[in-house]
């Protein structure tokens, strides 16, 4: 009986070592150099090849590999009986089943399903391209002068730039749209074959050498054929990038309104780029040289943006629907670390930019950047993007870029006046400007019908809206709006027929929209209510301007800025009364006509906010004061000036529905400030 319970035992602990083994045996190996490659339809493949890294957290990552550039792909998971890399950038999911035979069959697909192609992959293989041609290889590196042709005929110009190690190498073609970016393989003999992939778009470059020294070759991708013909020319360079695209005759200012990814619409109008020059740049989330655009913009406007100039990216993506732009716009920003807004522009095509920027004439290709003056004229346009794989061409760009940056930042006194004047009046017109404000209605808890009867608990503008137009429910800190049948609201253009939340988070603001009236929620401390707009408002159309004083320079003033010790706070009382304690961000002194006098200064956000009073008050000027915006960068130079020809009105002068801080007493200036906005006429 022992015997027969020891050999049992034995029988088990055999099973056990041998389910152990099985198993260690069907768990491959992923991490490492793989070889991947694209089958196409005349038999020949797209190689390309990826590493698999676990970082600190054991997670595993996909770099894709080209010659010395490891670049990111995605995290890789493991899913039942295969691995799938997330190539979130492009939208993309390369999936490989896993086997214990040496070729992994799988596809490389939208994330969606869609656009599907099948590839394949084999673990620990660092070869690329797999040629027993052994000839000794031929010289080609330079730079080449090139012609594309594609199956139709048409022919497009670039520069190639080949570079060569022995019998590994790779090109890099630049095109007037931009450049193809890192390419590697071989070179046997007088032939060569290079292939590209980081997650989207693979391509491939074969030909020879020919004995005059010209080159001929083929670009394949998964979808297209062209015909390479390229003779070396050290001197070879496409057309100017700034003479490609053109704008339409007359059209000045030029105007845009697009969402962002959070669901707002940005304006040049708006108070974020208010006398600033703005660069506008049209790319998309989908395209290889817009990302190397994005790395290089990500970290010149960390650097730059205290000088006063902001960036708007307009994302053109490959389906028209805002809610996948949203997820795309979101996953590029936080890639790349982009501060800079981002906006969704359409459909990724030329006819769908035309639409959106009517000012252009025509494009020429993504990316395009557009600089674009503080009166909103544009200076320049640069077609196309030479990356960081074009080497001096990357330089030319950079040098170019900055130059049109410093063009755009240099101006007089007087200019600079004459440009914050009309961001002034742009702003105050624009969508989320003081002249179309009509009323602020603030919630009580639960039910507050809404309509232009004078029965509702919010009563809007008549003629404006229907008597009864449904109503908002308000639970805490959240708001539904309930419309009726016989109102359209819309957000965001689409219609909403049924109970829809819009607002719970203060930073995800909803616009809603019905007919010419726009309203959105807002929360103060504990209150919660509407904020109205009106599109057509008779404060709007009926704007006939703002009078000045004449720019004086001698008004522009040297000044110092001086930080508290210690945290203190002022009083600030407003138009009702109200006494605000508020944080003192520091003083701001300077000197006039022999005598010195500070200003006490308070802070929004990238502002220092000055509530000031002068011996005008009353006669020239608004009797409660003028404000001061300063940038705090500003502030804190050494050569730091306060500019008073910038003085001028607040919000209330415009509109009855702000509540305005009037001038504590030690910011009352016991001289007259000739210099900055005048009284409002119609106030």
């Amino acid at each position: 009986m022992r015997n027969k319970i020891y050999q049992r035992w034995i029988w088990m602990m055999v099973m056990i070592f041998a389910f152990q083994v099985v198993k260690s045996q069907t768990q491959p190996e992923i991490k490492g150099i793989w070889r991947g490659a694209f089958p196409l339809y005349n038999g020949e493949e797209i190689p390309f090849n990826f590493s698999v890294q676990e970082d600190s957290t054991g997670e595993l990552s996909v770099y894709f590999l080209n010659g010395n550039e490891s670049y990111f792909g995605g995290k890789l998971v493991k899913v039942k009986d295969s691995i799938q890399v997330w190539i979130n950038q492009f939208d993309r999911l390369m999936v490989l089943g896993i086997t214990k035979e040496k070729r992994w069959k799988g596809s490389w697909r939208r994330q969606s399903g869609e656009d599907a192609f099948p590839i394949y992959a084999e673990p620990n293989n660092q070869e690329r391209f797999i040629w027993n041609n052994n000839n000794a290889p031929a010289n080609m590196a330079g730079k080449y002068e090139v012609v594309f042709t594609n199956d139709s005929g048409r022919q497009v110009k670039a520069v190639g730039l080949f570079t060569q190690d022995k019998n590994t190498g790779g090109v890099t073609f630049i095109r007037p749209s931009g450049d193809s970016r890192y390419s590697f393989g071989r070179i046997q003999g007088n032939h060569f074959k290079f292939s590209l992939f980081i997650g989207y778009s693979p391509l491939m470059f074969t030909g020879s050498l020919e004995p005059d020294g010209s080159i001929k070759g083929v670009q394949q991708g998964l979808k297209t054929v062209q015909l390479i013909r390229a003779y070396k020319n050290e001197s070879a360079r496409l057309s100017d990038p700034s003479t490609l695209t053109k704008l339409r005759e007359n059209i000045a200012p030029i105007q845009f309104s697009l969402l962002n990814a959070k669901g707002k619409k940005i304006s040049l109008d708006d108070s974020a780029y208010f006398n600033k020059p703005v660069i506008l740049t049209i790319g998309g989330t989908w395209c290889p040289n817009c990302a190397d655009e994005a790395i290089f913009l990500s970290d010149w406007y960390k650097n730059n943006k205290q000088r006063g100039i902001e960036i708007i990216t307009a994302q053109f993506e490959v389906v028209n629907d805002y809610n996948y732009a949203k997820k795309t716009m979101t996953r590029f920003r936080e890639k790349f670390g982009i501060e800079y807004e981002q906006v969704f522009g359409g459909e990724s095509n030329g006819n769908s930019v035309l639409k959106t920027f009517p000012f252009l004439s025509n494009f020429t290709g993504f990316p395009t950047t557009i600089f674009i003056r503080p009166d909103r004229t544009v200076q320049n346009i640069h077609a196309g993007f030479a990356g960081p794989a074009t080497g001096l061409f990357y330089q030319q760009f950079k040098d170019s870029f900055n130059h049109h940056v410093n063009k755009l930042l240099l101006k007089t006194h007087e200019d600079e006046i004459e440009d914050w004047k009309r961001a002034r009046v742009r702003a105050l017109k624009a969508t989320d400007g003081w002249l179309n404000l009509e009323g602020l209605f603030w919630l009580e808890e639960g039910k507050n019908t809404v309509g232009s009867g004078a029965k509702n608990t919010i009563v809007f503008p008549k003629l404006k809206i229907s008597e009864q137009a449904g109503y908002f429910l308000r639970k805490e800190d959240s708001v539904w709006l309930v419309p009726d049948a016989n109102t359209a609201f819309t957000i965001n253009g689409k219609r909403i027929t049924k109970k829809t939340l819009i607002f719970s988070n203060p930073e995800d603001m909803v616009m809603v929209s019905s007919g010419s009236l726009q309203f959105n929620i807002i929360k103060r401390s504990e209150k919660i209510g509407i904020r109205l707009r009106d599109l057509q408002s008779r404060n709007l159309t009926h704007f006939k301007g703002i009078d000045y004083f004449s720019t004086d320079s001698t008004w522009k003033i040297k000044a110092q800025f001086i930080k508290p010790a210690f945290k203190q706070n002022i009083i600030i009382k407003n138009a009702l009364g109200q006494e605000n304690p508020t944080e003192l961000a520091g003083k701001i002194r300077f000197e006039y006509k022999g005598s010195f006098y500070t200003l006490d200064a308070i802070s929004e956000g990238e502002y220092l906010l000055v509530v000031m009073g002068d011996h005008t008050s009353g006669n020239s000027t608004y009797a409660a004061g003028r404000f001061l915006y300063i940038p705090k960068s500003a502030a804190e130079k050494v050569d730091f000036h306060i500019d008073f020809n910038m003085a001028y009105n607040p919000p209330c002068v415009f509109t009855p529905f702000a509540t305005c801080p009037i001038p504590p007493p030690q910011n009352l200036l016991p001289f007259a400030v000739t210099a900055g906005e005048k009284m409002y006429e119609h106030h």
